[in-house]
C-alpha cells in the first residue's frame, strides 16, 4: 500500500470520476485507474463500482475512506517533520518575549508562524525584560525576544548568554496630563524623586524587587502594560515605550515630561544562549520583528 494510491484513491471519492480526479491531480486517467486496481488488489476488496465515468464507493471503500485520510495526513506530517529537521527546525521551540511591542502584533505573527512552520510545537512566555536574560541562561527557554539590558543607569548588562540587536525602540517618561510633573518647564532629578514612579519589577534570587527606580518613592509592577495603565490613572509617572504609549499621546491623555533624558533609545533583540544555533522559526521571527522595528 503506498500512499500515492491512497491519495489517488481519495480524490477519486471527491471527484466522483476518475476522469475528473486524474484532471485534478494532473494525471492521465491510466495512472490513476491503475493506481486504484493496484491498491484494490493489495487489499482483496473492490473499493468502487465504476460504471461508465462514474464511480461509487461501495460499503467497504466507505468504511475505510476516513482512515484512508488520516494515513495521508500523517504521512505528510511525518515528511513535513523530516524537513523541517533538515532545515534546523525542531519541533518544539520555547520562546520568553516582554510586552514592549503591541500584543495585535504578537497575534499576527503566531498565527503566520503556524502557517509557516505547521509541524512545531510553540510554547510562550511573557515575563519582564530583566527576568529574560536568566531564563535563557539556566535553559528554562530557548530564546527570549525583549529590551535589550544595556550598561547604563536603568539596566544591568548581559554576562552568561549572547544578545543580537534587531533595532530600537523609544522609551518615554512620561504622566498624565493632569499630573503635577505634566505642569513643570523644566523637570529634574529632584522633581521625580518627588512623585511615585511605576518601575518594573522583577523576581530575582533577590526576590521581588523594582529594576533601578529613580525615585524612592515607586510602586513596582511587572509588564508595561500594566504601567501604562498606572500612568493613565494619574497616580505617577514612568518610563513607557512609546509603542504602548502613542495614542495616549496623540489625544492628549498623557505628557512627555520635561525632562532631559524623557526620550531615549533602547536596543530591542534576541537573547539566546552561547553557541545554541538559531532554529529556521526562531530566525524567522526575528526577521519579522527586525522588519517592524526598521518601520
Amino acid at each position: 500500500m503506498k500512499i500515492n494510491q491512497l491519495e489517488m484513491f481519495l480524490a477519486t471519492c471527491a471527484a466522483g470520476s476518475i476522469t475528473d480526479a486524474a484532471r485534478k491531480l494532473g494525471k492521465s486517467r491510466t495512472t490513476v485507474s491503475s493506481a486504484i486496481g493496484a491498491l484494490e488488489d493489495e487489499l482483496g476488496v473492490e473499493l468502487l463500482q465504476r460504471s461508465g465515468n462514474h464511480v461509487v464507493l461501495t460499503a467497504i471503500g466507505e468504511a475505510i475512506r476516513n482512515d484512508c485520510e488520516r494515513m495521508v495526513m500523517i504521512a505528510h506530517d511525518v515528511d513535513k517533520r523530516c524537513q523541517q529537521h533538515l532545515q534546523g527546525t525542531p519541533t518544539t521551540v520555547r520562546i520568553a518575549r516582554d510586552d514592549t511591542l503591541p500584543e495585535a502584533l504578537w497575534r499576527q505573527w503566531i498565527q503566520a508562524m503556524k502557517q509557516q512552520f505547521p509541524s512545531t510545537s510553540v510554547s510562550v512566555y511573557m515575563a519582564p525584560p530583566p527576568e529574560l536574560e536568566s531564563m535563557v541562561a539556566s535553559n528554562v527557554v530557548d530564546i527570549a525576544y525583549c529590551l535589550l539590558p544595556t550598561t547604563n543607569a536603568y539596566q544591568t548588562p548581559l554576562s552568561k548568554t549572547y544578545s543580537r540587536k534587531l533595532g530600537e525602540l523609544r522609551m518615554m517618561a512620561v504622566a498624565h496630563r493632569d499630573h503635577p510633573l505634566s505642569q513643570l518647564s523644566n523637570v529634574t532629578l529632584a522633581d521625580l524623586a518627588r512623585y511615585t514612579e511605576f518601575a518594573l519589577a522583577s523576581m530575582s534570587e533577590q526576590g521581588l524587587q523594582a529594576v533601578a527606580p529613580l525615585s524612592n518613592n515607586y510602586i513596582a509592577l511587572p509588564f508595561y502594560e500594566h504601567l501604562r495603565d498606572a500612568v493613565l490613572d494619574g497616580t505617577g509617572w514612568s518610563f513607557i515605550p512609546s509603542v504602548l504609549i502613542n495614542p495616549y499621546l496623540r489625544d492628549g491623555s498623557v505628557k512627555v515630561l520635561n525632562f532631559a533624558q524623557a526620550m531615549e533609545w533602547q536596543s530591542y533583540g534576541v537573547i539566546q544562549a552561547h553557541g545554541a544555533p538559531l532554529s529556521g522559526l526562531s530566525q524567522w521571527l526575528a526577521e519579522q520583528l527586525e522588519h517592524y522595528l526598521a518601520g
